[in-house]
């Protein structure tokens, strides 16, 4: 009898496919890496197609744009966990692999590191992402942040910068964050945290949020234990927290829609001091910016800025052109404000 040949089995051809995938679009691929990796494709026929059609289904998703990207990968990181039958568990595997970054059209990045899945945005940038049960957050300038879905909790830790969230109601699946030495629980509502050198700010817009001290806890309180701890924000309200104290003050509209005009691409001031107006727009651009003048930084300014390093430029110009200011760039990245020339 002649030598059978066997066909590779299909589920094991595209789940190497997937690790081939993360493998050859990771940092630290090596000579060796893709000497092993065209002796794979040189093996079969099949792991050729098997490999064309996820780089196919990958290019689809490149083109459909941030949102649209973020959407799917958190879709495909559940429905991996959950062995969904609506997602092929080989492309699930392959969307959900270690370290694929996404540096497309715009800046921001998702990747898959250990249990949870991690965006962040570059500064001057933003990102929408919807999540597998509804809610969604959006990701201001220079932040980061870790979602970790089960089907018994929803957790997210916001390790840098700033996150609107907006969440969908869930009475068994609680949704915390934790920011710096808090966490935040709500189940079915929309709100704003902010983690500053200075401590956690926790704005609410609509809903009700409980802040609980997070010092020595690396997994959320459980009910029984924080019930009594907790400092609850309704809408319109917002907490400082600083180390064991949360100051608590109720906004007014127009307080409340400056403090989230950021979503928009917009920050508003009105009489708001200098020098806190340059370190807001700090945020959104690579320049460092240095009011020199004390009786400069406390100058009123008020006017609408964009959420990028346009924005901190514009209100150079106006400094200049309206205040007689001086400007003076040292060098690419340092700009230094100054009074009027005598």
């Amino acid at each position: 009898m002649g030598e059978v040949h066997r066909l590779p089995n299909p589920e094991d051809t595209e789940r190497q496919a997937s690790d081939w995938f993360a493998r050859m679009n990771a940092d630290d691929v090596t000579a060796d890496d893709h000497a092993r990796f065209e002796a794979w494709l040189r093996n079969h026929q099949c792991n050729v197609k098997a490999y064309a059609e996820l780089v196919a289904t990958w290019n689809e998703l490149a083109r459909s744009g941030p949102l649209v990207r973020a959407v799917y990968f958190g879709q495909a990181m559940n429905a991996a966990s959950a062995r969904s039958a609506g997602v092929p568990r080989w492309l699930a595997g392959a969307l959900a692999a270690t370290v694929v970054a996404i540096g497309l059209s715009g800046g921001w990045t998702f990747y898959k590191q250990k249990d949870d899945t991690r965006f962040q945005t570059a500064i001057g940038e933003q990102v929408a992402v919807m999540l597998p049960d509804g809610s969604s957050f959006n990701l201001n300038t220079n932040s980061r942040i870790d979602v970790d879905y089960s089907q018994r909790s929803r957790i997210v830790r916001l390790e840098r910068g700033e996150a609107y969230f907006k969440v969908a109601h869930d009475a068994h699946r609680p949704f915390w964050v934790h920011a710096g030495d808090r966490w935040v629980r709500a189940v079915g509502t929309a709100f704003n945290v902010y983690l500053r050198p200075s401590g956690v700010q926790v704005t609410v817009s609509e809903g009700t949020v409980n802040v609980v001290d997070a010092t020595g806890r690396k997994s959320p309180p459980s009910d029984a234990s924080y019930d009594k701890s907790a400092a609850a924000l309704t809408a319109g309200e917002q907490a400082d927290a600083q180390g064991n104290a949360d100051v608590i003050r109720a906004l007014n509209t127009a307080q409340l829609s400056r403090l989230l005009a950021w979503r928009k691409k917009n920050l508003y001031f009105q009489n708001e001091p200098l020098g806190n107006v340059v370190n807001e727009l700090m945020r959104y651009t690579p320049l460092k910016i240095e009011v020199v003048d004390d009786s400069l930084r406390q100058l009123p300014v008020g006017g609408t800025f964009q959420t990028s390093p346009e924005g901190a430029e514009a209100l150079l110009k106006m400094l200049q052109d309206g205040f007689g200011a001086q400007i003076r760039r040292v060098g690419a990245d340092r700009v230094y404000i100054e009074g009027p020339a005598e």
